[in-house]
């Protein structure tokens, strides 16, 4: 099961599995398997990576520092030995807040060559966020930048319109609310929707341009990834 994991959902190059300057999107209900697949996304990117955790999903550990606060962040990151380690060690930075998500937004923009992970997207860039948000920033410029982005979300119909167009690689885990189906069946058609609604937990649909296909796994399969 995991070579599957392996050469369908990434990109393997020199013996390692990179994901380069991407935009993954990945949306389904709670409690199906979305927050560890994103931790393995961001692993694999091997970059060091900054999340945005609203929910309080990503618990400290050994690679991985929580901030409960964006001042607490800015105080860490700013500090120049710091941020050799962050940068050296790829490190994970947790940051939780909602608040004042718009102020990390517009610390990230200014940096290079890391992952930017934002759980529930939908929180912070839904259908009425003003363009010169630096969230709307980090879509459209932040590949320029090297920045990969990986964000969440249960419900795909409150995702801004510019994130949807400038994701290259969608992945659904079970969808069964009537509006999802909806945004599911304009954006592939209704056999999908369907085929969506019915997958288990660890079970992903990943869209990759016009390539469409169910990726099986395990939570196993997942950690031995770690």
């Amino acid at each position: 099961m995991l070579h599957k994991v392996k050469s369908k959902i990434y990109k393997k190059r020199r013996g390692s599995i990179l994901i380069q300057n991407k935009i993954y999107t990945i949306i389904g209900h709670k409690g199906y398997g979305k927050t560890t697949l994103t931790e393995k996304l961001a692993i694999l990117t091997d970059k060091p990576t900054i999340i945005l955790d609203p929910r309080f999903q990503y618990e400290e550990n050994i690679r991985r520092l929580v901030f409960t606060s964006v001042s607490k962040f800015h105080k860490f990151i700013t500090k120049r030995d710091n941020y050799k380690l962050f940068m050296k060690h790829k490190l994970e930075l947790v940051v939780n807040t909602i608040d004042e998500a718009e102020e990390l937004a517009e610390t990230i923009f200014k940096m290079k060559n890391i992952t930017f992970v934002i759980d529930e997207i939908d929180m912070f860039f839904d259908t009425r966020t003003d363009k010169k948000s630096y969230f709307n920033k980090l879509v459209q410029y932040g590949r320029h930048n090297r920045i990969d982005i990986i964000t969440t979300s249960r419900r795909p119909a409150n995702i801004s319109r510019n994130l949807t167009a400038l994701t290259d690689i969608f992945i659904f885990s079970r969808l069964r609310e009537p509006n999802d189906k909806k945004y599911i069946k304009a954006l592939l058609d209704s056999s999908y929707a369907e085929m969506i609604a019915d997958l288990n937990k660890f079970e992903f649909l990943r869209i990759e341009d016009e390539k469409k296909e169910i990726i099986k796994t395990t939570e196993k399969d997942l950690q031995i990834l770690s």
